[in-house]
C-alpha cells in the first residue's frame, strides 16, 4: 500500500488578504490552482496561481465587466465563469475575450466539476463481471 504524505502550504502572496478578496482552487492541466478576484466591485479581475513545487503566478485577467466569480478551466487554457445575469460564459485569456455559451442557473449554483478518467480500481478492488450479484427486479431471488 502507498504511504501518503500530507503538508501544509502557505497561500501565495497575492497583494491582498481574504477579507477582500475570494479564493478559488481548482485543477489547472492537473495542478493544484488559486484564483484570487476582489469581493466587492462589478469590475472584476482575476489572479492565476498555480503551485507545482511553489507558488507562481501564471496570469492576471484584468477588468472583466459583467462576471461574478471564476468557475473553472476547460482544456485549452481558457476560463469558465459565471456572469451577473447568471449565465455560463467562456473567457480565453490570450485574446481576452468572453464568449456566451446560452446556459442559464440561479445564482451561485452553477459549478464546474472535473472529471479524470482513470484505471486504477475503487477501494483497491476491481470489479469482474463474475463477482457482481445480479438480482432480479422486485426482490426476487433464485
Amino acid at each position: 500500500m502507498v504511504n501518503e504524505k500530507f503538508s501544509t502550504s502557505p497561500l501565495p502572496e497575492f497583494g491582498g488578504t481574504l477579507e477582500q478578496y475570494y479564493l478559488e482552487l481548482l485543477d489547472f492541466n492537473g495542478l493544484l490552482g488559486a484564483i484570487f478576484y476582489p469581493r466587492e466591485g462589478t469590475d472584476k479581475s482575476f489572479d492565476l496561481w498555480v503551485m507545482n513545487g511553489s507558488w507562481t503566478k501564471l496570469f492576471s485577467v484584468e477588468s472583466v465587466l459583467r462576471v461574478e466569480r471564476p468557475l473553472g478551466f476547460w482544456k485549452n487554457g481558457e476560463l469558465f465563469l459565471e456572469s451577473s445575469d447568471q449565465e455560463l460564459v467562456l473567457f480565453d485569456p490570450s485574446i481576452q475575450e468572453l464568449r456566451n455559451l446560452g446556459i442559464y442557473a440561479y445564482q451561485e449554483t452553477m459549478h464546474i466539476t472535473t472529471y479524470v478518467e482513470s484505471l486504477v480500481p475503487l477501494n483497491g478492488r476491481s470489479e469482474h463481471e463474475e463477482c457482481i450479484i445480479r438480482r432480479p427486479a422486485g426482490g426476487e431471488t433464485n
